[in-house]
């Protein structure tokens, strides 16, 4: 292991400032869009879900070819880290675009909210691929590399409660009664933010790990490589189902609160307590990145995983069960969902970065970029599949947007999608970490096999 690869506090900071301006956005797509696209912009629930869905297709050509691009990018900052800075400012006008509500018919409103999420998600990938990369290459040191990724999940849990606390409140006060102008102008805010976090974390990263230069690479290759790394495989798939959980639970919030917790949407609780209810799982996922750190250094990473997601399981069927009024049991409940599913974010990325390592030490070849940017394409299908399933499953359940009480039925989909959907997810990633075999010793091993061969290119050079 080089040990000369540690990094300072700020650059990890400015790495975690990163994702901390992906997930202004994210965040605000997984707690707020569903529901703004329901019930402020007007579209049914199962037209929401099917764009959802449709729209990720795309993400099957767009992410490898973004990932091979960032592989292929050189420059006198690096390959991934001018991405950052290229497209930050179409990044916040998209935001600003996608939460806007054009004076056109319904069929025109949904084609501009298809091309609108579409150009979104696109920009989004522009970002996050190259950024995720990123976090492959700034140290070998694998415990600087966890660290740092605590950092990054810290901060960016931070940019998240930073979202779920201002903006409902946002809305009413730059939109006064005007909540379509609200979201607009709450985007706009959130956009600028963004930017100068993700200059922040161009100027302070450097990228320390390179690739053996390799003159006979193709795209044919490189795509054959990943698909035989049966540990990215598995991580992809891991990536999928928790993507799913994650965002399953946050598309239901708005309306678990909304609807069942405060009387309907003509309580006078309103706006405090969806806020107060989002923000809770926020700040439980902030605690949860900063444990991470914490429990990393007593436990493998591979049994904490395992054990936190059979806690996760665990509360989500105990919620199913508990009725939404009875707040002082819900609210605690939902922080500790946050806690926990943010406590092992640090981990599972983790495994990303070990997974190129074991990619590089098994074939001799490092795709960075295409790595992670498969791992990204299963995020987004995951986050696909989730709002796709709320939408679908609410229209199917007699969801209404606007009214002051829902069906029996609806309700307790809503219940459903907020608790036992996610649990079953968290199951299935305890169950699928049988098959990660990149423990502490095995990553120990890559590690050094991979600086031997580095110093023998650097010496025959």
């Amino acid at each position: 292991m080089d040990n000369n690869q540690k990094l300072s506090v700020m650059e990890k900071i400015g790495f975690g400032m990163g994702d901390a301006a992906c997930g202004i956005v994210y965040s605000s797509v997984t707690m707020f869009l569903t529901y703004f696209y329901t019930d402020i912009y007007g579209l049914s629930a199962a037209a929401v879900g099917i764009m959802f869905l449709a729209t990720r297709i795309f993400d099957a050509i767009i992410d490898p070819i973004t990932g091979m691009l960032a592989d292929r990018t050189k420059t006198k900052w690096g390959r991934f880290r001018p991405w950052l800075i290229w497209f930050a400012i179409p990044y916040a006008v998209l935001a600003v675009m996608t939460y806007t509500t054009p004076d056109f018919g319904y069929s025109g409103k949904l084609l501009y909210a298809y091309i609108s999420y579409a150009l979104l998600m696109l920009c989004y990938t522009f970002i996050n691929i190259p950024y995720c990369a990123l976090g492959g290459v700034i140290t070998r040191n694998e415990k600087e590399r966890l660290s740092a990724q605590s950092f990054r999940f810290t901060i960016s849990s931070a940019s998240g409660l930073m979202v779920s606390m201002s903006t409902l409140f946002l809305v009413d006060w730059l939109g006064k009664e005007d909540k379509q102008l609200g979201f607009q102008l709450t985007m706009a805010f959130m956009g600028l933010i963004a930017i100068g976090m993700l200059i922040f974390c161009f100027l302070t990263t450097k990228e320390r790990v390179t690739p053996i230069e390799d003159n006979n690479v193709s795209v044919k290759k490189d795509l054959k490589c990943l698909l035989a790394n049966d540990q990215w495989c598995i991580v992809a798939i891991i990536t999928f189902f928790s993507s799913m959980a994650g965002v399953m639970r946050s598309s239901a919030t708005l309306y678990y609160a909304t609807y069942l917790m405060i009387g309907g949407i003509s309580s006078t609780s309103g706006t405090a307590m969806k806020s107060a209810f989002v923000s809770t799982s926020v700040i439980g996922t902030i605690l949860g990145a900063m444990a991470a750190g914490y429990f990393a250094k007593r436990f493998t990473a591979i049994q904490l995983f395992k054990n936190i997601n059979l806690i996760l399981f665990a509360i989500g069927v105990i919620m199913f069960f508990v009725p939404p009024v009875w707040l002082s049991v819900v609210f605690p409940l939902y922080f500790l969902i946050g806690f926990f599913h943010q406590m092992y974010q640090p981990f599972k990325w983790n495994m990303m970065a070990n997974a190129a390592d074991y990619g590089e030490w098994k074939f001799g070849r490092r795709a960075t970029g295409l790595s992670f940017s498969g791992n990204l394409f299963a995020l987004k299908l995951g986050m696909a599949v989730a709002g796709a399933l709320v939408g679908v499953c609410l229209g199917l359940l007699g969801y209404q947007a606007g009214v002051d009480v829902q069906t029996p039925l609806a309700t307790k989909g809503i219940i459903g999608l907020l608790t036992i959907g996610p649990a079953f997810s968290y199951l299935l990633l305890w169950w699928l970490m049988r098959f990660y075999k990149l423990d502490n010793k095995m990553m120990e091993k890559i590690q050094e096999d991979l600086l031997t061969r580095q110093k023998s290119v650097e010496n025959h050079n």
